[in-house]
């Protein structure tokens, strides 16, 4: 048994780092290492549980350089040693006899770690329902014991603990944040709709000021002005409407409503270029530069097109906050240079690419960036809806990419990320065509 010292250490350690944790992933990482350094375990591997789909889902090994070459991820919660662990809720130890390297297992062969002893720990509170597990391996002297089974026991506690407090207070900031949501994106509704009052109004007095022109000589000048100011006001009532959209989209978001697309029949690729068009400034101010492969003969689908345009938009303002993160502070100057002269050429540090395309009936929208890339573990509490922004120097509430998650669902649509970390990040929207 591990003596009294031996224990408060460990609970001293947990609880200290464990308190400093600012992000999930961090928190993940934090308590992975904190076990193995506690039980002198060489590598291991956290899973958090997701009762919907009865998984354990995979957020980090050690060491890191061998994540790439697992040959699966999550598992079953009922799989192996970590699902023995979960489900009988109790820390099982194991050792092994050395084999021949022709005798490993997929898991070793893949990875060119041989297993000769194991331990699980369920992440749980005393009489509660294990949130994950921790998996570790090979103890660097000897073989893991019951006084390890009884140190990670108190760790597994002190960081279920602190897992739950975090998301506790995610809860609540995220709760806060759709409380102000809503309450703003009223206030927008309401005034855009008074401002598409106007502008209807505006329009009948148009009309009838065409109207009297007819009536009266030709004057070319007058009626220049009168064709040159009719797509502006065509212009002004788009946007207002896509104001008024998007303030009710939110609305309905951050009161739990279910959503109600308005579906029409019409090309996606206008939709597309027009929501990408409008962070064009920000682009050019971030040093990013924004690059379009469209498909110009994709058919028309049945789509929401303030739906598309708002999931195209997030991605993208996403993908330039990713680049921006990546720019060095030598290069600030030029931003600044920018703002202060609209005119000034600076160089692209970046870039953001957005993509279209109809294969197999399928629409499939992409926005790649050339940004810090993510790990697989982000991208997977991303398309779960569970991230926030990652980005320090764009910082967000995360609301951006499940706002897109959620208009996806609406037409069918799946959400998938590729990336790598130094490489960058490919964020694919999937679409089923969908005709008259």
């Amino acid at each position: 048994m591990p003596t009294n010292d031996q224990l408060i250490k460990a609970v001293q350690v947990a609880t200290r780092k464990l308190a400093s944790s600012g992000n999930f992933d961090l928190l993940m990482k934090d308590v992975l290492a904190i076990c193995v350094e506690a039980v002198g375990a060489t590598g291991g591997t956290i899973y958090l549980h997701e009762p919907s789909s009865r998984r354990l889902r995979f957020q980090h090994v050690v060491p890191e350089r061998i994540a790439d070459r697992l040959p699966f991820r999550d598992i079953a919660d009922d799989f192996g040693m970590s699902g023995k662990a979960f489900q009988e809720r109790q820390t099982i130890t194991r050792s092994f006899e050395p084999k021949p390297e022709s005798e490993w297992n997929p898991i070793e062969k893949a990875t060119g770690v041989p297993v000769l002893s194991m331990v699980a720990t369920p992440l749980m509170m005393e009489d509660e329902t294990p949130i994950g597990v921790v998996q570790l391996l090979n103890k660097s002297d000897g073989n893991f014991n019951e006084a390890d089974a009884d140190m990670l026991d108190i760790i597994a506690a002190v960081a279920t603990m602190a897992y739950m407090n975090y998301r506790l207070s995610e809860e609540s900031a995220r709760a806060s944040t759709l409380l102000g949501m809503g309450k703003v994106s009223h206030d927008i509704g309401n005034l855009a709709a008074s401002l598409y009052a106007t502008l209807s109004f505006s329009d009948l007095a148009m009309q009838g000021l065409q109207k009297q022109l007819q009536l009266q000589e030709q004057n070319e000048t007058v009626r220049m002005y009168i064709s040159s100011l009719e797509p502006m006001f065509g212009d002004l009532k788009s946007s207002v409407d896509r104001i008024v959209g998007y303030s009710r989209l939110v609305s309905d978001i951050s009161a739990g409503r279910a959503l109600r697309p308005n579906k029409k029949l019409g090309l996606l690729r206008g939709v597309i270029e027009t929501s990408a068009a409008y962070l064009t400034t920000d682009a050019r101010v971030s040093l990013v530069r924004i690059r379009y492969e469209i498909q110009d003969d994709a058919p028309a689908t049945l789509h929401d097109e303030l739906y598309v345009f708002r999931m195209v938009q997030n991605l993208v303002g996403n993908a330039i906050k990713a680049v921006k993160e990546t720019i060095p502070d030598d290069w600030k100057k030029y931003s600044a240079e920018e703002e202060d002269d609209a005119e000034v050429e600076q160089p692209v540090f970046g870039e953001v690419i957005i993509r279209y395309w109809f294969e197999d009936s399928m629409h499939i929208i992409e926005v790649e960036d050339t940004g810090p890339g993510m790990t697989h573990a982000t991208a997977e509490r991303i398309l779960a809806g569970n991230a926030r922004s990652q980005w320090d120097k764009g910082s967000g509430s995360g609301w951006g990419l499940k706002i897109v998650l959620e208009l996806a669902a609406t037409h069918d649509a799946k959400v998938s990320i590729a990336s790598e970390l130094g490489k960058g990040s490919t964020f694919r929207i999937t679409m089923p065509h969908c005709g008259d």
